[in-house]
């Protein structure tokens, strides 16, 4: 339980980043013990007005610094638009079976890095509620969606979409940010 309960606030704050939500991030922040703080690399060099600004140019505004936080973009290479256009939609009827309406409320594409972030978060969630529960049969299933889903949507981005931040990103709470993430998401899973 503390392993899960650890992950998904890993999530969740990588969530927040993912999603620029700045307010969400100091609030989760400020109940994080110093100590935890300490082993988040990207922490440090948190400067809100600058990490906003970054962020806009990294993630949302298209120019010289952009990086494509979308999934389906960084399938291009291995995949022909067929087969993009069925996973993209096998995604949302993933997300419509779970009840997962994230991407709608806060308007972003389901295939976001943010919104991939913040399913395995509500994945996550629901593992607790199962154990809590004693629901080991669903919490087995939660189990094997959760590992499905990051082979299939969060793993095979990652280091092309290193490639193109180390050629596009030089704040420091981006850079760790990155690293920090894509160590993770390959690490623990």
């Amino acid at each position: 339980m503390e392993e899960r309960y650890g992950k998904l606030s890993m999530l969740n704050i990588m969530t927040n980043i993912w999603l620029g939500e700045w307010d969400k991030y100091e609030e989760i922040m400020e109940e994080i013990p110093q100590a935890v703080k300490a082993e988040l690399p990207f922490h440090s060099s948190y400067n809100r007005e600058e990490v906003s600004l970054w962020y806009d140019n990294h993630f949302f505004i298209p120019g010289d610094h952009f990086i494509s936080p979308y999934f389906s973009s960084y399938t291009q290479e291995i995949e022909d638009e067929e087969t993009r256009k069925m996973n993209l939609l096998c995604l949302i009827n993933l997300y419509e079976k779970t009840g997962f309406l994230y991407p709608l409320e806060i308007d972003r594409f389901p295939d976001h890095i943010g919104c991939l972030t913040a399913f395995l978060s509500s994945v996550l969630k629901e593992q607790v509620t199962a154990n809590q529960e004693d629901d080991f049969v669903y919490l087995q299933q939660l189990e094997e969606l959760e590992n499905k889903f990051l082979i299939q949507y969060i793993q095979p981005l990652i280091n092309t979409f290193l490639k193109q931040a180390n050629k596009k990103v030089s704040h420091s709470f981006f850079k760790e940010f990155l690293k920090f993430y894509a160590d993770i998401m390959i690490a623990i899973y």
